[in-house]
């Protein structure tokens, strides 16, 4: 089933979607809902497969994990990482099963009917390999919510979609995205509303921005809800930048492996930023989720960390790209 939509529910600067033809439901929950689910968006064995060589690659630094010994799943036997399981440097975003990954036809196609053109960028993103550690107690702080949008208040147009590709079965204690359900809809608003909490040097004019609890709380008296996403193998979760949001680490047992990927059409980035992007991919640095205003991130993690060392020593990844994976980069014009 499909829904018309107009085009003045969802035009920003530089982008738009498609609205010159019948669109899907999911691109209607997006602009309503500010989230949602395309179930199968790359078959389910593809997404196992790949979540395979996640394990692979934490195995590969030989810093102690061994998927099949429980006693090895410490944050000291894992490359560097944050909020318990995101890992965006040392080139992960290009190691070859990552784009494998972002080159899937399925995956593509989505972002293609959602902006109405073939003509894409993706960002180098990183992915979450998240492993629950028994001894951890759920007072720990990588349980504590950590509310956020990935677009600056002072940019309230609609901007940017992103999403994750679940990689592993993702139930309510699995950990994953948290979504406050509505909130894309009063982002002019609660920005206006809390004016008194800017801080003196301003709100983050980079695609990023903390929300602490009374602002949920406001919103929630507006009828936004926290839905916390649930999700098989192969599922596309995908968000508006202006959905209040944040992931989840594990409270069950279970493993949550994701990849983060975002597209953009290739003309909605300027010349200086297509130059950056082939910098950072000629170096293999990873960049932050939207595809055409990034920041490039660090390739090695902080010098006291224990992986530090195996990082600096790690072969640059160099995968085999095919001509879509190419274009997707930038290499290859379309």
């Amino acid at each position: 089933m499909t829904t018309e939509v107009a085009t003045t529910f969802l035009s920003g600067p530089q982008v738009r979607v498609n609205t010159t033809t019948d669109v899907p439901d999911w691109v209607t929950e997006i602009i309503t809902n500010g989230w949602t689910v395309v179930s199968g968006a790359v078959p389910r064995e593809n997404a196992l497969a790949y979540a395979e060589k996640g394990y692979e690659w934490l195995e590969s630094w030989k810093l102690g994990f061994d998927r099949k010994d429980p006693s090895t799943r410490k944050a000291a036997n894992l490359p560097f990482h944050i909020r318990g399981g995101i890992y965006n440097r040392n080139g992960i975003g290009h190691e070859q099963f990552v784009w494998n990954l972002k080159s899937e036809p399925g995956l593509v196609d989505k972002f293609a009917q959602l902006w109405g053109t073939n003509e894409l960028l993706v960002s180098f993103d990183g992915i979450n390999l998240s492993l629950p550690e028994k001894e951890r107690p759920k007072t720990d702080p990588v349980f504590a919510p950590w509310s956020h949008v990935d677009q600056s208040p002072y940019q309230t147009d609609f901007d940017c979609v992103q999403g994750i590709l679940n990689l592993l079965p993702n139930g309510p204690e699995d950990g994953g995205l948290m979504v406050l359900d509505g909130s894309s809809s009063f982002y002019t608003q609660i920005w206006e509303h809390f004016d008194h909490k800017r801080p003196e040097q301003g709100w983050n004019k980079g695609a990023f921005q903390f929300v602490d609890e009374e602002m949920c709380q406001w919103l929630e008296s507006k009828g936004c809800k926290w839905v916390k996403i649930c999700a098989q193998p192969g599922d596309l979760l995908l968000w508006d930048s202006r959905t209040i949001h944040y992931g989840a680490a594990p409270s069950s047992t279970n493993d949550r492996f994701a990849a983060y990927v975002c597209y953009k059409p290739s003309s909605s980035i300027s010349g200086e930023d297509r130059k950056q992007r082939l910098e950072a991919f000629a170096s293999r640095k990873n960049t932050t989720h939207d595809p055409a205003k990034f920041r490039v991130i660090d390739s090695f993690p902080p010098e006291d960390h224990p992986s530090y060392d195996a990082a600096t020593r790690r072969p640059v990844p160099n995968p085999v790209l095919s001509q879509r994976a190419r274009q997707l980069v930038g290499l290859d014009p379309y």
